[in-house]
């Protein structure tokens, strides 16, 4: 590789100079004691030199040479004697062939150029510094590093995708069009059409429907100028590609029905859809029916659960027709001596804390409970395995629904250290008793259910775990998977497999989904109804997402399959717009966004740039970029420029060169609202010069 002999090169260049002025001194003193002997001549005698370009041979033939000569005097020799056109070019790192025959190093990409062998073997000293023996055979020849990479992830179960290819270090011929040329490693899979991009980038479309493993592409030799690519690795995005058709789905059935649970209305507003103007009446009769007539039996969930209603519905929990639901909780009664917020064992601790929290409500400070005693309570009765039961107990018998509803009621309070600790122990007891078909499997309930599916998704996203995640994946199937399976043809969810169309299962599966909608959207909890984390846009895409917790945001990257923390190295506050960098060389976990921001961009920093700060600009804008020096006025050359979207993917612009200045127009119009990258990686100067130091500015369209 090119790049790599450069450097082995630049390193042995200066390993040498460092040693001359000790080692020359001696040789020199030898030298002047044979010679007041002896007249030595200096030996000659014939290598045999060949010079292979892109395009085959150019040169093969014996040269004679001087004894002490290098195997750049040699090449030099060699063309000289055939009035072939190089070029030397001197670097930091020394000498070195850059042109033979106008074949250029770096007009592939950058990641080629001239090489040398020594009889079959690459030396470790560039060709100014190997002095030739009589018995060597060099060869100089044009080294072709072809890759293929892609940023397209297709969708597990998807028809007829398309994968974008991008090319590095090698151009595609005419044969890249041919689908016979490439082979997809999914028999489900064929490739029905190619269309070119750019002489380094196509687009291909597959027919049939994506299995669930990740696949090989691989392109043949004759795709491209040099030798062949390694094989391409396409992942495949597991279900949550199917999440939206399914709260689609479910949310057309729900409403072709009357709305009349708080559960169903909490999933239709947080899934984006209005909640029907009937469902108030309901609402209201709900809080008459089961708050005001009914204090001598009152239930404390019924307050909570209304809370959490009103909350989805806009209305004010704290004064419903002249009724407090805040205080029914946080002031909770006895009723024959039992406390209403103990009296339904955990389930009353566990919805206090969602019910206060779905819009940050404040607890006075004389009140009867406040969070700190909810949540020590709730710790003190979770089981040495890390479940949690029914019951006020740490004995009870242990359910899956309960220690997931205690993982959502938690997950606000993730920062202290006893809570985590907590929320770890819950979250391994549910991975270890998920079971083989990726559910949970409960007697009381009737076996495995989608309702505890439901309430687990809810749960680990609420703490911003990964449902997909290899954690909660048992032979292949995750939980999202094992949920859809519940999902009827008309749209509702059945409780177990056997049954058909259930209420209660449905109205819980669609929280479930738009739980994870919001989660891969990085847009919160599902019971989060404060007023930032529903207004706030973050835009996040399939490799990175950003998870709000209030005000702060922790930024993911998707390795593995599995979607895991990376640190924050830069952000960058404009007119409104909070531009997140994330990547492998920062120290913030987090980030505080800043008052008044409209909208957050994350950014992969997936490489080291020289960054220049970003700026919002026109749908139109034309950029103009200054050098040193004089660029090269040519296709490959100028493909080193480029801008790209948000999630890596090439725009369409025009690039132009005039000297030392090159222009960046958009073939149309940049989208309003969106991020771009301006992108220079390594561009030639018209000496044959390579600008090395890679550089991007960020832009936002008004």
């Amino acid at each position: 590789m090119f790049k790599r002999y450069v450097s082995i090169m630049a390193s042995v260049l200066l390993a040498v100079t460092m040693l001359l002025p000790g080692s020359s001194s001696v040789a020199l003193a030898n030298t002047e004691v044979q010679q007041t002997n002896t007249s030595m001549q200096a030996a000659t005698y014939t290598i045999d030199i060949e010079v292979e370009g892109l395009a085959g041979v150019i040169l093969k033939e014996p040269i004679q040479i001087t004894e002490g000569q290098n195997a750049l005097d040699a090449l030099k020799k060699a063309l000289d004697s055939k009035s072939i056109d190089y070029s030397i070019t001197e670097s930091e790192w020394g000498a070195y062939v850059s042109s033979i025959n106008n074949e250029e190093a770096g007009k592939l990409g950058g990641w080629d150029g001239w090489n040398y062998t020594v009889n079959g073997q690459a030396p470790s000293v560039g060709a100014a510094s190997y002095v030739l023996k009589n018995t060597d055979v060099v060869k100089f020849f044009y080294g072709r590093w072809a890759a293929i990479s892609t940023t397209t992830q297709v969708i597990e179960h998807s028809e007829s995708p398309t994968i974008t290819v991008n090319l590095i270090g090698d151009t595609f011929t005419p044969a890249a069009l041919e689908p016979k040329n490439w082979t997809i490693g999914q028999s489900n899979l064929t490739i029905s059409k190619v269309t070119q991009d750019t002489d380094q980038q196509v687009t291909i479309q597959l027919n049939g429907k994506v299995g669930r493993e990740n696949f090989s592409l691989v392109a043949s030799e004759a795709t491209v100028v040099g030798k062949a690519a390694d094989a391409l690795q396409i992942t495949v995005v597991s279900s949550q590609a199917r999440v939206p058709e399914a709260i689609k789905k479910v949310t057309d059935y729900i409403l072709s029905k009357s709305v009349s649970s708080e559960w169903t209305a909490v999933g239709l507003a947080k899934a984006g859809v209005v909640v029907p103007e009937s469902y108030e009446e309901i609402f209201e009769q709900n809080v008459q029916q089961q708050i005001v007539a009914n204090l001598e039996r009152l239930k404390i969930t019924d307050a909570e659960r209304l809370t959490i209603a009103a909350a989805a519905i806009g209305r004010n929990p704290q004064n419903i027709n002249g009724i407090d639901l805040l205080d029914k909780i946080y002031n909770s009664i006895d009723i024959r001596n039992v406390d209403t917020m103990i009296r339904q064992g955990t389930n009353g601790l566990i919805f206090a804390l969602v019910a206060l929290d779905t819009k940050n409500y404040e607890v006075p400070k004389d009140a009867k409970w406040n969070r700190e005693k909810i949540v020590k309570a709730l710790l003190s009765y979770q089981r040495t395995d890390g479940a949690w039961s029914l019951s006020t107990s740490n004995t009870g018998t242990a359910s899956y629904d309960m220690t997931a509803m205690a993982l959502i009621g938690l997950a606000p309070y993730n920062e202290q250290p006893a809570v985590k600790k907590a929320v770890e122990k819950a979250v391994t007891f549910l991975s270890e008793s998920q079971g083989p078909t990726g559910g949970y499997n409960e007697t009381f309930v009737g076996g495995i259910s989608s309702e505890a599916t439901s309430q687990v998704i809810i749960g680990l996203t609420a703490n911003n775990i990964d449902p997909q995640g290899e954690q909660f994946t048992k032979n292949g199937i995750n939980l999202i998977d094992h949920l859809l399976s519940f999902q009827t043809d008309n749209g509702g969810f059945k409780h177990t497999m056997t049954g058909s169309t259930d209420g209660m299962a449905t109205e819980q599966a669609i929280q479930g989904l738009v739980a994870f909608d919001l989660f891969t959207k990085g847009e919160g909890r599902l019971y989060d109804f404060s007023e930032q984390s529903t207004k706030l846009e973050v835009s996040s895409h399939t490799i990175l997402q950003g998870i709000m917790n209030n005000s702060l945001l922790n930024v993911q990257k998707k390795k593995n399959e599995a979607w895991s923390s990376v640190f924050i190295e830069n952000t960058e506050m404009i007119e409104g717009y909070y531009i997140v960098q994330a990547g492998e060389q920062g120290t913030k976990k987090e980030t505080l966004i800043p008052e008044g921001t409209k909208k957050v961009f994350i950014v992969d920093n997936d490489r080291p740039y020289r960054y220049f700060d970003a700026e919002v600009v026109k749908p139109s804008h034309a950029f103009t970029v200054t050098f040193n020096k004089e660029i090269q006025d040519s296709k490959s050359n100028l493909n080193k420029i480029y801008v790209e979207d948000v999630t890596g993917k090439r725009v369409p612009v025009s690039v132009k060169a005039n000297g030392v200045k090159v222009t960046v127009t958009p073939e149309e119009d940049y989208i309003e609202g969106q991020l771009y990258s301006l992108v220079v990686i390594d561009p030639v100067s018209t000496e044959g010069i390579t600008v090395k130091q890679s550089a991007r500015k960020l832009f936002i369209i008004k």
